[in-house]
């Protein structure tokens, strides 16, 4: 009876420890590259660089899903071609919750190679807007407080870390200024280090 018990306690530790899919999760920072992207042919926009950090936790193996945690910077500045002198920076802080779609292209036990895809939430925390001659005032109480994105890209993972590579395209208008459309595109290089 007890070789059955145990058997049986056996066959279930296998078979509930294969339905568990594969899980890793850790810190990760970088750099981020950001641009505002206005609707006006007035307008000249450029792009800023900046820091961000956060975390991320990856559920699955070959097909995986990626959701993440980051505290991002995005910065640009705005000049208006026809003012002389005028720029307006901008800089809002943002908590951002990417929900990521991935596959790995290339899987060894040294390193592998994937692709991912998928939207991100911006959250914004903290809105700075700095003006010099502009002719229409812009202030942070036009930004809106959530915006989306879709973000792809490719990364890389070398043993316990993990680097991506990504392009965000902005999809809403962050500005609520009737007057002003403002589209927030970023590129991003991050480093990961997976704990588990």
């Amino acid at each position: 009876m007890k070789k059955y018990l145990i058997a049986i306690l056996v066959l279930f530790a296998f078979t509930s420890t294969a339905q568990v899919p594969y899980f890793t999760f850790g810190p990760k920072a970088g750099a981020s590259f950001s641009r505002f992207n206005a609707d006006q042919d007035q307008i000249e926009e450029e792009m800023k660089s900046s820091l961000h950090f956060g975390a991320f936790v990856r559920i699955g193996d070959r097909v995986y899903l990626q959701p993440e945690l980051l505290f991002m910077n995005r910065k640009g500045d705005l000049s208006q071609t026809e003012v002389a002198g005028s720029t307006k920076s901008l800089h809002i802080k943002t908590l951002d919750i990417p929900v990521l779609l991935g596959g790995k292209l290339i899987d060894t036990d040294l390193f592998n190679v994937r692709i991912l895809a998928g939207p991100v939430a911006s959250l914004a925390v903290n809105k700075d807007i700095n003006s010099e001659n502009w002719e229409n005032t812009l202030t942070g109480d036009d930004i809106r407080a959530a915006n989306w994105g879709i973000q792809t890209g490719a990364g890389v993972d070398l043993l316990m870390f993990t680097i991506d590579l990504r392009y965000e395209f902005g999809i809403s208008d962050f500005s609520k200024n009737e007057g002003l459309t403002l589209k927030n595109n970023m590129f991003t290089v991050s480093l990961g280090w997976k704990i588990l």
